[in-house]
C-alpha cells in the first residue's frame, strides 16, 4: 500500500494509456474511478483493472461530449465521495476516419466538445470535491504533435465552423486549448490545486484500435506504431505525476504555493519541463479562451 492512498478519477480509462494508468494506480493501492463513455467497454476495462487492484475501482459512465452526462457523473461522485485527490483529463477523440465534422445537440463540433469543453465542464463540476482534498492535483494530457504545428492558434471566430475542419486540425486545436486552460487554472488557483500538463509523444495503439482502421490507415500507422512508446511506459509517467511525494510535500498553503515546481509546468514523458506551444504563452489569449469556454459550457462555478 502507498504511504497515502489517493482517490483518483481518470477519463478514458477503458483503453490505451488511460487503462494502463488505471491498472497501475489501482494496483498501487489507490482508489480509482474509471470515467468511460461506453458502459460495455467500461465494464470490461473495470474487470481488468480490478484483477490487480488492492482497492476496488469503480466505473462512472461519462460522455464528455454530453453536458447532462457530465453533470450526472459529477452528482454521483459528489454523493459518494468526501474528496477527490486527483483528476486526470486523459480522454480524447482523434479519429482520422471522421473526414466530415460531426456536431453535438448543442451545435458544438464533436472534437471541440469532447476534447476541450468536456474536460473544462468536468473539472469545474468536480472542483468542489477536489477542494476538499488536502493537496488536490489536476493532470491534463497534451500532445507532442503541437511541436510540429507551431502556427496553431485558437480560432475564436470560428470555433465550431466546418470550413477549416480536418481530424488533425480539430484535435490539435482542442489540445492547444487544454494546455492554455491548464495554465490559466494554475495562474488563478493561487495554490489551491497542483496543475500539471503532460506532453505525450506518439504512443503505440492497441491492437483492436489498429484493427478497426481502414487498410490504408493501418498501413500508414504500422511503422509509427512499431517505434512508438508503449502505453505501459506512459502509464508510469501518469502514475508518477499523480502520486509524486516530493511535489505534494512542496505545497503547503496558498502563500507558499510558488515553491511547488510542478504547478503550471508543461512536462514531457520524462517529467522534464519543455517549451510551451507559442500560442499558449499569450496571456490575453488564455483569458479570452477562458471566457469563451465558460460561455460555451454554461458558466459553471469553480471552487478555485
Amino acid at each position: 500500500m502507498p504511504r497515502t492512498s489517493l482517490t483518483i478519477a481518470i477519463t478514458g480509462a477503458n483503453s490505451g494509456i488511460g487503462l494502463r494508468a488505471a491498472e497501475r494506480l489501482a494496483a498501487e493501492g489507490h482508489r480509482v474511478l474509471a470515467l468511460c463513455r461506453d458502459p460495455a467497454r467500461g465494464e470490461r476495462a473495470l474487470e481488468r483493472i480490478n484483477d490487480r487492484a488492492t482497492v476496488a475501482a469503480r466505473l462512472v459512465v461519462t460522455d464528455l461530449s454530453d453536458p447532462a452526462s457530465i453533470e450526472a457523473a459529477a452528482r454521483h461522485l459528489g454523493a459518494t465521495l468526501d474528496r477527490l485527490d486527483v483528476l486526470i483529463n486523459n480522454a480524447a477523440i482523434f479519429d482520422q476516419t471522421m473526414r466530415v465534422p460531426r456536431f453535438t445537440p448543442e451545435d458544438h463540433e464533436l472534437v471541440w466538445a469532447t476534447d476541450h469543453l468536456g474536460p473544462h465542464r468536468l473539472t469545474a463540476a468536480l472542483s468542489p470535491l477536489m477542494a476538499a482534498a488536502p493537496v488536490p492535483r489536476l493532470l491534463t494530457i497534451a500532445s507532442k504533435g503541437l511541436v510540429a504545428m507551431p502556427w496553431t492558434r485558437i480560432r475564436f471566430d470560428e470555433l465550431d465552423s466546418p470550413r477549416w475542419y480536418s481530424p488533425t486540425k480539430a484535435y490539435y486545436h482542442a489540445k492547444l486549448a487544454q494546455v492554455m486552460t491548464s495554465l490559466r487554472i494554475a495562474q488563478h488557483a493561487r495554490g489551491s490545486v497542483d496543475v500539471v500538463c503532460l506532453r505525450v509523444p506518439s504512443v503505440r495503439l492497441d491492437p483492436d484500435r489498429m484493427a478497426s482502421m481502414p487498410r490504408v490507415l493501418r498501413t500508414l500507422y504500422a511503422p509509427k506504431n512499431q517505434v512508438a512508446l508503449s502505453p505501459e511506459r506512459m502509464a508510469r509517467t501518469y502514475a508518477r505525476l499523480s502520486t509524486r511525494q516530493d511535489a505534494l510535500n512542496g505545497r503547503t498553503d496558498g502563500e507558499t504555493a510558488d515553491r511547488n515546481p510542478l504547478r503550471g509546468v508543461y512536462l514531457d514523458e520524462r517529467c522534464r519541463p519543455v517549451p510551451l506551444p507559442p500560442s499558449a504563452r499569450d496571456g490575453d489569449a488564455r483569458e479570452r479562451l477562458w471566457r469563451v469556454s465558460q460561455e460555451q459550457t454554461g458558466h459553471p462555478e469553480w471552487a478555485w
